[in-house]
């Protein structure tokens, strides 16, 4: 299943630059409206650079928690439920071991594309002069890159047997009291771009301020100034994902202290992590002004278009019971 999140991936990128290259730049004042994969309605109005960030920012963070949450929870709950029916069954088997290593590389995929996003933003702010770190040709290879070593990094929790086969909850997945897993896959997905992001964050501040004095063009201030709004932005999902999941982190504490694992943790993390995964894409849908006004945009034009349908409805019956 994440094999076909790789392959929506990289058909969302070619798309999108076949679409910002094939643009003309007499389109600059218009907003031209088309889709990726039939769902999502992006703009591209000004140029590569913006195409960029837009692939980076919106395509990226909806497509990959919605299908990985989506096949997560479905994926747990359905072999619970198989397995509530059929007490003698076992999914001990590769796969199980297998889909829960999918599992973790589109959670790794998801928190390092915000790790990308941050360095995109970085690049032009800092080194705005050096347009090749962060041309279209860069950044689609950089993406492709991001999804191989997410691929590789997290191989050695899959030799080294860190996930493990659960047969009350017939699932497989690293357990709460293997802390080598839990510290590996923790410093891999979440605080490793969570600290390089912050990072990031508080040196572009910094660097503005120290170039406060220069003079610089408004046009550039003003792309700096959005850059560091977009990064906000980010930090702040990623501060929700993380309360989110701080009921799990508080209870992997309790259970550190006391030795006590609680029966029903697991279902709780699976919760939590599929809660979060569905408020990710709805926030950053309304924490990111050109999404949020595009789908005001689609709601207004399908009210719009609803009446008129009920009103060519309702003239064609009228014509008929006259005909009649």
């Amino acid at each position: 299943m994440n094999i076909l999140i790789l392959w929506c991936l990289f058909y969302s990128i070619l798309t999108k630059i076949t679409t910002s290259s094939s643009s003309s730049p007499s389109s600059s004042n218009k907003i031209s409206l088309y889709t990726i994969e039939g769902q999502v309605v992006f703009p591209s109005d000004e140029n590569v650079l913006d195409n960029i960030r837009i692939l980076v920012d919106e395509g990226l963070y909806i497509g990959i928690p919605l299908v990985d949450g989506t096949f997560m929870i479905s994926d747990t709950y359905a072999h619970n439920l198989y397995g509530v029916f059929h007490e003698n069954i076992s999914f001990n088997n590769w796969w199980c071991y297998a889909r829960s290593y999918l599992v973790a590389v589109g959670l790794a995929a998801l928190y390092h594309s915000y790790l990308i996003q941050a360095y995109f933003r970085l690049s032009r702010v800092v080194f705005y002069k050096r347009k090749q770190l962060y041309s279209s040709r860069f950044m689609f290879r950089l993406i492709l890159i991001q999804w191989l070593i997410d691929f590789l990094v997290l191989i050695p929790s899959l030799i080294l047997q860190h996930y493990d086969y659960m047969p009350q909850y017939y699932y497989c997945q690293i357990l709460y009291t293997n802390w080598r897993g839990i510290v590996n896959i923790s410093i891999i997905v979440y605080y490793f771009p969570m600290t390089v992001i912050g990072s990031i964050y508080f040196y572009i501040v910094y660097y503005m301020k120290q170039n406060k004095s220069i003079a610089i063009q408004q046009n550039r201030q003003l792309g700096n100034q959005r850059d560091l709004t977009v990064l906000r932005r980010i930090l702040i999902l990623i501060g929700m994902l993380c309360m989110l999941s701080f009921p799990s982190v508080v209870l992997y504490f309790w259970y550190l202290i006391t030795g006590c694992l609680i029966p029903w943790i697991y279902h709780f993390q699976w919760l939590t992590f599929t809660l979060s995964l569905a408020i990710l894409p709805i926030a950053t849908a309304c924490l990111t002004p050109q999404l949020r006004e595009l789908f005001i945009l689609k709601f207004r034009q399908h009210l719009r278009i609803h009446p008129i349908m009920e009103i060519q409805q309702t003239d064609l019956t009228t014509t008929r019971q006259e005909t009649l």
